[in-house]
């Protein structure tokens, strides 16, 4: 076997072994998903986004804001 195969294994085992011991963490915890802030985008409530105005459109379109 391969060196880096060996190593690349080993890198994306860890990574996958550490995202499942933290969230067996965070389950025996009791937090759920929704009251974690930054993991909004996980359960649909997305922030709105404001939309972006260059500074050429008032001269080249119309804005109706």
């Amino acid at each position: 076997m391969s060196a880096v195969l060996l190593v690349a294994g080993g890198l994306i085992s860890l990574n996958f072994l550490t995202v499942l011991i933290g969230a067996g963490i965070l389950t025996t915890k009791g937090i759920h998903p929704r009251e974690v802030k930054w993991l909004s985008w996980l359960h649909g409530e997305t922030e709105k986004v404001q939309s972006t105005i260059y500074a050429a459109c008032p001269l080249t379109c119309s804005i109706d804001q």
